[in-house]
């Protein structure tokens, strides 16, 4: 076997690895819980946000940094701290019993963010164009957001039952998944072609990379905008939803149920993002991206029932399909020297604009009703998307025309 035939192996074998690396890393057993623990051990509220707020500014400043570090560095050594710092995280968590032990894991779980974030789709993206399959990106990471989608799902359920036992089981459950992902991110293969050196000042470099992904291409900065909207409100959506449902009269008990299903929703629809992107063309995806995002908010707010989740379901679809599809539109406007940098930029300011917007939604919760600053929410999202559009319309290219099925993505 000829060094070519090695090297085609080793970078099959990363897609098989990424696919458990993933679904590993998203067996998050806490989330239906994590509120409830830190009020078990005696935070308020306001010091749950201070936690976030922390979180958010660490990503903030570490999210550029560590895409350049993945760059220059490698992604598989990213992927190993991200394993390290997750595997901090839990083990923090599930033995902390204090606001400066959550704070501490918080540190850690930014850390671990920043350092997936970007590393892990540029690594794949690049052992398919080194494979010469970079065409399937959009259906293989699909397939990847599928199948961590499940794996949270699962989770969720499973957190649920040991958090009912012991709010503390579903940190230490997670100890082994995550010790896992360092060993098998260093069996990760790094493609040669891709591997960058550099010997000149790097922070230089960075300001080069960012200023080149910001400033001079004008189609990666309207992406930038557009998900950051997407991304906060979606993310602002996950902190509403629970007093949402004890508004509707959930019982506390399906809470976890409700989750998993969200995720399924979110797995089901980033799997089959790429027919569904294929049919729409970009500039139609990103319109109703939109317009189903700020239909989710304005019925939450104006129809108050006990099967009112479903409405959410809505927001669980955007945001499964459009975290492949924004990945891929970005990917295919750089090249890969920069690719987990430009990533890292669009984590940034999805970070800055939900760390803005979130204290906001919070203060606007405890003036109005839940329900009005839902419907706020909602129209204010629609007019942002018109807005968008208006500004994107001449620069985003119908890559596909709604029902054409013979032009090139």
């Amino acid at each position: 076997m000829n060094n070519t035939d090695v090297n085609t192996t080793k970078l099959k074998g990363n897609i098989w690895k990424l696919y458990l690396y993933e679904t590993l890393y998203s067996l998050m057993f806490y989330t239906p819980i994590i509120v409830l623990f830190y009020q078990k051990n005696g935070l308020s509220l306001a010091q749950i946000m201070i936690i976030q707020s922390f979180s958010s500014i660490v990503w903030i400043l570490m999210e550029i940094p560590s895409g350049y570090f993945a760059d220059l560095v490698g992604k598989k050594i990213s992927l190993m701290l991200n394993g390290i710092f997750a595997f901090l995280t839990m083990l923090t968590l599930g033995l902390g019993s204090n606001f400066y032990y959550f704070l501490l894991a918080a540190l850690f779980w930014a850390l671990a963010g920043v350092f997936i974030s970007g590393a892990d789709s540029a690594l794949m993206y690049n052992t398919l164009k080194e494979l010469k399959k970079e065409n399937t990106y959009k259906k293989v990471w699909g397939n990847i957001t599928f199948y961590s989608f499940i794996g949270i799902s699962i989770a969720s359920v499973l957190g649920g039952v040991l958090g009912g036992i012991d709010l503390r089981y579903p940190f230490l459950i997670a100890l082994p998944f995550y010790i896992f992902l360092i060993p098998l991110s260093l069996s990760l293969y790094e493609p040669k072609q891709h591997k960058e050196t550099s010997t000149e000042n790097h922070a230089f470099d960075l300001l080069k990379s960012i200023k080149k992904a910001i400033f001079q291409n004008k189609k990666i900065r309207q992406l930038l905008i557009y998900s950051a909207v997407i991304a906060g409100a979606i993310d602002v959506a996950y902190y509403l939803y629970q007093p949402y449902f004890e508004l509707s009269g959930l019982d506390v008990v399906y809470f976890g149920l409700v989750f998993a299903a969200f995720n399924f929703i979110e797995a089901f629809s980033s799997k089959y993002s790429y027919f569904i992107e294929k049919r729409l063309g970009q500039k139609f995806s990103l319109i109703l991206s939109f317009i189903l995002v700020s239909l989710c908010y304005v019925l939450m707010g104006n129809i108050i029932f006990i099967f009112g989740f479903v409405f959410a379901f809505l927001l669980q679809f955007v945001s499964g399909f459009s975290s492949v599809a924004i990945s891929d539109y970005v990917n295919k406007e750089t090249d890969s020297k920069i690719r987990a940098t430009v990533l890292s930029v669009k984590s940034v300011f999805n970070s800055i604009f939900y760390a803005l917007i979130a204290p906001l939604i919070g203060w606007l919760v405890d003036i109005y009703t839940l329900p009005q600053v839902l419907t706020i929410i909602g129209i204010v999202i629609l007019l942002f998307g018109i807005v968008i559009s208006i500004l994107f319309y001449g620069n985003i290219k119908t890559i596909r025309s709604f029902g054409s099925k013979n032009s090139p993505l």
